[in-house]
């Protein structure tokens, strides 16, 4: 591979973060809005965390570790202030509400950190449909365990 086309792969990459940030925020703060839901946030729950980072085309080109860190900022958040931690992270998430196919996956995301830890509860389920509302998406119908 010549010079220029290892920096045009470089710019690429660049330019692909730049877009998928937002997405990057949105599914991580889903993802702490879920699995703080019931109070407590499993091992099971943040392993699906990297499982969804390996597997979601438009997470891939980040970090694993810058990703995993903001879904621990999130969850912090929440967990120390409550209202404001959510309320951040709804902001995060409703930032891709233009885009009705980021806010899809956002959503099934946010069910599949639900389903994790196989214990899926009524505040889970709360929290997802909330996202869903946030995001002018139809909340999903099959959120039984």
């Amino acid at each position: 591979m010549s010079l220029f086309q290892m920096l045009v792969q470089g710019l690429q990459l660049h330019g692909e973060r730049l877009r998928n940030r937002k997405f990057l925020e949105a599914s991580m703060a889903a993802s702490a809005l879920v699995a703080a839901a019931d109070g407590e946030v499993s091992f099971s729950e943040r392993a699906a965390v990297d499982s969804v980072l390996a597997s979601v085309e438009g997470l891939q080109v980040f970090d694993v570790h810058d990703a995993v860190d903001l879904f621990s900022d999130f969850v912090a958040a929440i967990q120390e202030e409550p209202d404001a931690g959510r309320l951040r992270a709804m902001e995060a998430v409703t930032a891709v509400s233009d885009d009705s196919e980021a806010a899809d996956l956002v959503v099934r995301i946010g069910c599949a950190i639900s389903r994790a830890d196989g214990k899926l509860t009524d505040r889970e389920k709360t929290q997802v449909a909330e996202i869903a509302a946030g995001l002018g998406v139809s909340a999903p119908t099959d959120l039984s365990p």
